[in-house]
């Protein structure tokens, strides 16, 4: 009495071979072979081991849909982006205020330095007001427009953590400029500074 072998090679699959994430063309459907030997289910484990069943051939399962990333033809963000960009602009906005009211007391800063250099009573020009109240207004402009790029990046799952470090660099040019320009306004304190 001859044996059955245990194994039988598979047949050759006329199907191609998907890559990864690739879908079946349109229309197309896979019909299993009626083959004999794999008309019976495979044997429960109560019946004896070997109960002269062939295996099953086992087919890989491949995805059928790809990645959300390769779905949606976006770059998405490294995990570390978020937070650091949410850290980078509450920091932003403390700057800012700090900025903002800093401006609003250069006066005050002002006749500090009257008093520590004696040079009597600072008066402030005409045009004081309007300057600091003009760099506080844009230094809170400039924190509200990078909140708003920083906010449409993230939503859109992009690197958003440089354009916080951007606009910290504007308005803190920003603010040293608008400082520089009143201070340079005031000639009582240049013609201090330029003595020393």
């Amino acid at each position: 009495m001859t044996e059955k072998p245990d194994s039988v090679p598979p047949a050759k699959d006329p199907r191609p071979r998907p890559q990864y994430g690739e879908l079946a063309p349109e229309g197309w459907t896979w019909q299993p072979p009626q083959d004999e030997d794999r008309a019976s289910p495979a044997p429960s484990p109560t019946a004896g081991a070997g109960a002269g069943t062939p295996p099953l051939r086992n087919h890989p399962a491949f995805p059928s849909t790809p990645p959300p990333s390769r779905r949606t033809g976006q770059r998405t963000a490294p995990g570390w982006d978020r937070p650091l960009t949410i850290g980078l602009l509450t920091f932003g906005l403390l700057v800012t205020l700090y900025g903002a009211f800093s401006l609003g007391a250069l006066p005050d800063a002002m006749q500090l330095i009257y008093t520590q250099q004696n040079l009597g009573t600072y008066t402030p020009a005409a045009g004081i007001g309007t300057l600091t109240t003009a760099g506080a207004i844009l230094v809170v402009f400039v924190w509200l427009a990078t909140t708003a790029v920083s906010v449409r990046l993230l939503l859109q799952h992009r690197r958003a953590f440089y354009v916080p470090i951007i606009g910290g660099a504007v308005s803190i040019v920003a603010l040293f400029a608008f400082m520089l320009a009143a201070m340079l306004n005031d000639p009582t304190l240049i013609e201090f500074l330029s003595r020393q």
